[in-house]
């Protein structure tokens, strides 16, 4: 154990050092651009011997035309003032490598996105930035009047601010976001007491997030997400606004909070179901495991990528078609109505069933005794037991599924709601045989 945590410790400090290299690199790559700024626009090369700042750069420090250029462009894109030798505030501490990547990104959204970001999530936000630029308007305005011409379900977000609207947008692409967040404010509603952190936690989980998302007909919009609020930048246009952690949360709310579960809430506001939750399936366990270390689980991604793909409905499941040999004699079951009078397979297990089913399937004989019907003081309210029943289950559904989810206060209102139904199943049995005794009691006194 003492040898794992050193090799830990010694990677710590190892990746320590490495990150302030990197950070003071790029600093450095803003100098340099700079000073071959100055080689290319000045005359400082004049009794060099160099006919430009590509031969000069070359020759010398073994730095070709394209990664000089690079060196000049960081220091126009991130250098203070445009033509300095000191990197923006807003920039330090970035890294030469993500700072290349983040060239690609227009300024307006690199103004705002998270200072952490890993150079991996920076180029999924240049690819999607890519992506929406190779997007033609004819092709939005095709696709914009496609889903106007749809009458039957919702296609378009309804009026709004630009948060509301791709906030309407991003519930419908991300089907589990979507959950969470109406379990977080169905509990709101039912505890009277609002919480923006709990809101806030869903939407970033690690922090700060960045979601990309794409109306129909309209441009890819990314909501770029923190502690202090979020920024809604257009991709295409590169329109900013910025909202509050509290416009955030109001939004989501007006959205999300209605219906009785999320299926219903998701019908509603979008006019289909959402997709059925996949139950989880329990590895294999093998007889003997290798004891092997397991490797660190890699966070997920911060950058969500705008979901362009139409969901297609489950199609429904086919029977196998029957072969046909020409000449032979069609089988009778294709053309007779399916009965189960010859079949032995349902004779046996008919058979098997006849005592469960019988007080349901058969006819009452005339003057037998009917416990429910004759003597009903002797049974608890049907009616209202089964519906006890039904809540005790569906409250036990929940409660696997929001425990499933990481959502354990929720998880424990179920269990409480559990509780509640069984004192009044409870109750209705201890009534059911108070009044049996009462009915026992005038019976044997002539009453």
């Amino acid at each position: 154990m003492e040898e794992i945590m050193s090799y830990e410790e010694r990677y710590r400090k190892y990746k320590q050092e490495l990150d302030g290299a990197f950070t003071q690199a790029a600093e450095k790559f803003v100098l340099i651009g700079y000073l071959l700024r100055e080689a290319a626009e000045t005359d400082i090369l004049r009794s060099s011997g160099y006919k430009n700042m590509e031969e000069f750069a070359y020759a010398e420090y073994g730095v070709d035309p394209s990664q000089a250029n690079r060196f000049i462009n960081i220091n126009r894109r991130f250098s203070e003032g445009g033509n300095s030798k000191q990197l923006k505030q807003q920039y330090r501490g970035i890294g030469s490598s993500k700072l290349a990547v983040m060239l690609t990104i227009p300024d307006e959204i690199n103004e705002v996105l998270p200072k952490n970001l890993t150079k991996e999530e920076l180029k999924e936000i240049q690819a999607e930035v890519k992506a929406e630029n190779q997007v033609s308007d004819i092709e939005v305005e095709i696709e914009k009047a496609e889903a106007a011409a749809v009458t039957d379900k919702p296609m378009l977000p309804p009026e709004g601010s630009p948060l509301e609207r791709n906030l309407w947008q991003l519930g419908k692409e991300q089907e589990e976001l979507f959950r969470k967040l109406w379990m977080v404010c169905f509990m709101e509603t039912a505890s009277g007491n609002r919480n923006n952190a709990e809101i806030m936690d869903v939407l970033i989980p690690q922090g700060d997030a960045v979601y990309t998302v794409r109306i129909p007909g309209e441009r890819r919009t990314q909501i770029i997400v923190n502690s202090e609020g979020a920024a809604v930048v257009n991709l295409k246009t590169l329109e900013r606004n910025k909202y509050t952690e509290d416009q955030i949360c109001l939004a989501v709310r007006s959205l999300i909070d209605g219906g009785s579960s999320p299926e219903e809430q998701y019908k509603m506001l979008y006019g289909e179901d959402l997709t059925p939750e996949e139950p989880e399936v329990a590895p294999v366990q093998q007889d003997e495991p290798k004891k092997e270390k397991k490797p660190e689980k890699r966070k997920e991604s911060r950058v969500t990528k705008a979901n362009t793909e139409k969901k297609k409905p489950k199609e429904p499941e086919r029977k196998p078609e029957q072969m046909t040999i020409p000449g032979a004699a069609p089988d009778p079951a294709q053309n007779e109505p399916e009965t189960q009078a010859n079949d032995s397979s349902y004779r046996e297990t008919d058979a098997d069933n006849q005592n469960t089913d019988t007080m349901e399937s058969e006819e009452q004989v005339p003057g037998q005794t009917d416990l429910e019907n004759d003597f009903p003081q002797y049974c608890p309210d049907a009616d209202q037991r089964t519906a006890y029943l039904q809540s005790i289950r569906g409250a036990v559904d929940n409660l696997v599924r929001y425990a499933e989810m990481d959502l354990i206060s929720a998880a424990r209102v179920q269990v409480k709601d559990i509780s509640e139904y069984l004192d009044k199943l409870e109750e209705l049995i201890k009534e059911a045989d108070s009044n049996a005794e009462a009915v026992e009691a005038g019976e044997s006194t002539g009453v």
